[in-house]
């Protein structure tokens, strides 16, 4: 049985002679010696299933071309898990290859490695075989070394279930999840009403009011002529920037007025009107001129219809009426 798993497959393996490096290039095999195959075991006793340690060493002289067998599978009763090879050693002009193997067996009592077989070459060209020893161990069983054991055990406990934690954090994840959601709606029923935002009062309505209160504060019964005049002219000038975009009250009246006249919103006759309106506003802030009665009467009419003129067609009849109050 031996032979047949040795002969499965073969490794060859051709031993040249040792030579130093000034040595000639030809090569000159060592006397003929015999090839020695050497079979061992790691340990004499081992427990079922134990891995265990099979060397085969082969010392051959120099020259001498060896087919070592690669073994597969099993050899004997044992089972091969893993093989290797050790590195050639040099002793004397022998060389030695070994090759290890990791064994196990489920077998108990004494059992044997079969002898290896090696086949070589000599020098002289002849084909030999060589036959190595066998290798014994005893394998024990745990029955054979506790008497009081028994091939048929009683059963094991039953294991403690782990306490498992998921269906807790699931149900917390889900409370969570409803919290967010219950707060979302009640936020989002609970939020702050927009505020109602009062539309601005139009550019015209705030200069009709601005009239009516200068008008009450009598400044020409007083005779305070020049606040009277720079009142009328800021209101006016508001009212432009207000209604109309000009940045009035930042210009002169020279400037307001050529503004005014690349306005297509006036037509000539008030751009007219406020040209007068202003250069006597004017006359009145900056040449210190003294108005009659009448040229302040003319002077709030003419802006108040100016006012009246200009502003948009859609208003209300409730501002209409306002506006002429």
């Amino acid at each position: 049985m031996l032979t047949r798993v040795f002969t499965t497959c073969l490794l060859f393996v051709a031993i040249a002679p040792a030579a130093a490096d000034d040595a000639p290039t030809a090569t000159v095999a060592a006397a003929p010696a015999a090839v020695k195959l050497v079979a061992s075991l790691d340990r004499k006793e081992a427990m079922i299933g134990d891995p265990l340690r099979y060397t085969v060493e082969i010392s051959a002289p120099a020259g001498t071309e060896l087919m070592v067998p690669v073994l597969s599978g099993g050899v004997g009763e044992f089972t091969i898990t893993d093989f290797g090879d050790l590195p050639t050693r040099n002793d004397n002009g022998r060389l030695t290859v070994t090759r290890w193997y990791t064994l196990t067996c489920f077998n108990a009592g004494e059992r044997k490695v079969p002898a290896p077989k090696v086949k070589y070459k000599a020098a002289d060209g002849e084909l030999k075989e060589v036959e190595g020893n066998e290798a014994s161990v005893t394998i024990v069983s745990l029955l054979a070394r506790d008497k009081s054991a028994t091939d048929i055990r009683d059963i094991k406990p039953p294991e403690e279930v782990p306490f498992d934690w998921r269906p807790y954090g699931l149900g917390v994840a889900m409370l969570l999840v409803l919290i967010g959601i219950g707060a979302g709606f009640y936020f989002l029923l609970n939020r702050p009403k927009k505020a109602y935002v009062v539309p601005p009062m139009p550019a015209h309505e705030i200069a009709l009011a601005a009239l009516r209160k200068l008008h009450a504060r009598r400044y020409i019964e007083e005779g305070r002529f020049e606040d009277f005049y720079v009142e009328l002219s800021a209101i006016i000038r508001n009212y432009l920037e207000d209604g109309f975009h000009l940045r009035a009250p930042e210009m002169t009246t020279e400037e307001f007025l050529g503004a005014a006249g690349r306005d297509a919103r006036l037509n000539a006759n008030q751009r007219r009107l406020l040209s007068e309106f202003l250069s006597q506003a004017d006359l009145v802030k900056f040449a210190r001129h003294h108005p009659t009665l009448d040229d302040t009467e003319a002077a709030f009419a003419a802006a108040k219809r100016f006012v009246e003129e200009t502003r948009p067609q859609h208003s209300t009849a409730a501002e209409l009426t306002d506006a002429a109050a």
